[in-house]
């Protein structure tokens, strides 16, 4: 007898591949493999048709096996539909944990899971107790306030002086509860000189306790600081540049950073020695002390009055050398900080380095004009910084050489004669203290207007500088305007 093939089967059914394909797959149609081919009995087929098979096709089958063809078919089409269709899918709602499976004698596995709180991963994780992901989950969502709650107020009571390291590096921190113990107890810091000690401890001498395996206070010993010490004298070579060592006087100034972190440390009962207080000293040589050079009263005179390439430089170098303020104090001049007392003008210092140098500084009408003029063009603010640049925290060094290179220019000193004399932007403040002093303007001069402390222990007991009363200050004020514009402006 002639079998039929499955295309025989398709004319004499009027049907298709396809659904002869469906009915073998499914098993619905009676058919026979004969070397590897698909056959079927004429006989078998006319009584299966007597028998009147149900061909019901369940829906959600042929959906099935209709995706599996298409999928063998067209791949890629299949993969740029679904990349568009992704486009414009309702973003999923983070879970905001992570479930871990960790081995476990008893079940297999066990779930822990961990938290993100405000963007962060949180250290600890939590047993749920089950194997089953489910389970964990539901157990995850339902505990969350919950463990997060202990977890982070167990880590607000820990203790303050546990870790090494937090110590030195939060210590001079912004709003280091450290600090704050200190300031209680009468120790008194500008900000400035706190982001500086900041930096010291985090950047030289932290690095320097790890290279070393440092893990307890223990082991910061004397010896260690000393070593420490000609660690930070000697010269360095990184990337075939020499970077210079620090100055012996720098360095005596770290110690004293490092050194109030013990004596902070000895109050708390933490340790009981501070290993700076038998560490000798740096002894400076007279090489080691470059005196800031100056130029002579007479030289300014009518500078201010010529046109400069730099306005900013300008601006700079005229607040050094009249108002004569510190670098930081300069950098901190907001246009609220502009008052009248009597019929002139002064900055109020507010913060600065020291309690004395909380000061009120005549500011010379000229001066002033030219500050606002600036602000007005800037459009700054009552809350503005003037000299500030932006996207800068600090002027930096590239800023201040600029101002007094140009200034330089018109002395006609060359960059190496300036190098020579030791004259940089700070020399303004030595000018106007030897100006004033040149003019017999008196030896407190520096009390009332520089912010230098008074070096006589009599002197800073008996001389109550706030008791001099606002007509002292006006008089002073007007002699150092008498000497501005006998010296410098025309």
């Amino acid at each position: 007898m002639r079998l039929f093939s499955q295309e025989d089967l398709t004319k004499i059914l009027n049907t298709n591949n396809a659904a002869i394909s469906e009915l073998v797959n499914s098993g619905d149609i009676p058919y026979k493999i004969i070397n590897g081919s698909i056959r079927f009995y004429p006989d078998v087929i006319k009584q299966w048709l007597q028998k009147k098979p149900d061909l019901k096709m369940d829906d959600q089958k042929y959906l099935e096996r209709y995706k599996l063809r298409i999928q063998e078919k067209y791949p890629e089409t299949l993969k740029a539909i679904k990349e568009f269709s992704d486009r414009f899918s309702d973003p999923k709602e983070p879970k905001r944990f992570y479930l871990e499976a960790v081995k476990n004698k008893k079940l297999g596995i066990v779930y822990y899971v961990k938290y993100l709180h405000n963007g962060k991963l949180l250290h600890s994780k939590w047993n749920t107790h089950t194997n089953d992901r489910d389970m964990a989950e539901k157990y995850a969502i339902e505990n969350r306030d919950r463990l997060i709650k202990e977890y982070l107020e167990k880590r607000d009571v820990k203790k303050p002086y546990g870790n090494m390291y937090a110590i030195f590096r939060n210590y001079y921190a912004p709003n280091s509860p450290y600090m704050q113990i200190d300031i209680k107890r009468g120790r008194t810091i500008c900000n400035s000189s706190r982001n500086s000690y900041h930096n010291f401890i985090n950047k030289q001498f932290i690095p320097y306790l790890k290279k070393h395996g440092i893990k307890t206070f223990e082991e910061i010993d004397t010896p260690f600081l000393s070593r420490f010490q000609n660690y930070m004298l000697a010269d360095k070579k990184i990337k075939s540049k020499i970077i210079r060592g620090v100055k012996p006087q720098t360095l005596n100034h770290y110690i004293s950073y490092i050194s109030k972190i013990f004596d902070h440390l000895i109050q708390e009962g933490t340790i009981k020695l501070n290993p700076c207080n038998s560490l000798l000293s740096i002894k400076i040589k007279k090489s080691d002390l470059k005196i800031t050079g100056c130029y002579k009263v007479d030289k300014l005179k009518g500078v201010f009055n010529k046109k400069w390439k730099d306005e900013f430089s300008y601006l700079l170098s005229l607040v050094i050398y009249t108002i004569n303020i510190r670098n930081s104090e300069i950098e901190r001049i907001q246009i609220k900080d502009f008052i009248m007392i009597g019929q002139y003008h002064f900055l109020d210092i507010p913060e600065s380095k020291s309690e004395n140098g909380e000061r009120q500084v005549p500011v010379h009408d000229f001066v002033y004009r030219k500050i606002m003029t600036y602000a007005r063009k800037k459009k700054l603010d009552k809350e503005d910084y003037i000299f500030k640049l932006p996207q800068r925290k600090k002027l930096g060094s590239d800023t201040y050489k600029k101002a007094y290179l140009e200034l330089a220019g018109f002395m006609n000193y060359t960059e190496e004669q300036i190098k020579k004399e030791n004259i940089r932007f700070y020399s303004g403040r030595h000018f106007w203290k030897t100006l004033m002093s040149n003019e017999n303007l008196g030896f407190d001069i520096e009390e009332f207007f520089m912010g230098h402390k008074v070096n006589e222990n009599v002197a800073e007991r008996y001389n109550h500088r706030d008791k001099r009363g606002e007509k002292k200050l006006l008089e002073k004020t007007k002699k150092v305007f008498q000497i501005l514009d006998k010296k410098i402006f025309v």
